[in-house]
């Protein structure tokens, strides 16, 4: 079953950092509500406590620093954001395009060709560049998306539908991640070859 926007979990990583629930996140805002979170429920703070109040607070700023990893990046924020309305994603989801796989066994490919190229940086620039805007492009469809799914109420059937429409993006931005990161890697593996 989906949760609408009134029956997501009051004990969420938006409360804990005092952030409105969306996609669009202020990082500056985030940082100062964390850092000032931090401040006040800092182990030091309670050196001279009970055993139990130290391990509430060691407990608490753990909390506190998964919510700030969680949601100062996109994907983590997405997925997170989809998991208060109860969609999960899993290792096995294979809800993607097959027009999109097919561009990223292309990738893929042209990563693995690099080292036959007369200038493989250039190369290896253009496709992070692409894999870079394809992020950024899916990153503003989702703040719509979300925007648009936490502004109205919609019948459980249509919330159902924005929801999957958005897990699917999410799966995209994953998987142009994982490309991402494997550009850097590859980079770093061409230059330990020089």
């Amino acid at each position: 079953m989906t949760n609408t926007l009134k029956s997501i979990p009051q004990d969420n990583y938006f409360k804990l950092l005092s952030m409105a629930i969306k996609f669009d996140i202020d990082r500056e805002k985030l940082n100062n509500n964390y850092h000032e979170i931090q401040k006040s429920i800092h182990p030091d703070n309670y050196a001279n406590s009970s055993a139990l109040e130290r391990r509430i607070s060691v407990q608490k700023a753990a909390q506190v620093n998964d919510a700030l990893q969680t949601l100062k990046n996109p994907l983590p924020r997405s997925i997170y954001l989809l998991s208060l309305y109860g969609i999960e994603l899993s290792e096995n989801d294979t809800a993607i395009d097959p027009a999109f796989l097919m561009e990223q066994m292309e990738l893929r490919e042209s990563l693995s060709q690099l080292a036959k190229k007369d200038d493989p940086f250039a190369e290896l620039d253009k496709i992070l560049d692409d894999v870079k805007s394809r992020i950024k492009t899916i990153s503003a469809d989702l703040s719509s998306r979300f925007q648009q799914l936490l502004s109205h109420q919609y019948e459980p059937s249509e919330q159902q539908k924005i929801l999957q429409e958005i897990k699917a993006q999410v799966l995209k931005m994953q998987f142009l991640n994982r490309v991402q990161e494997e550009c850097l890697n590859k980079e770093e593996e061409l230059s330990d070859q020089l």
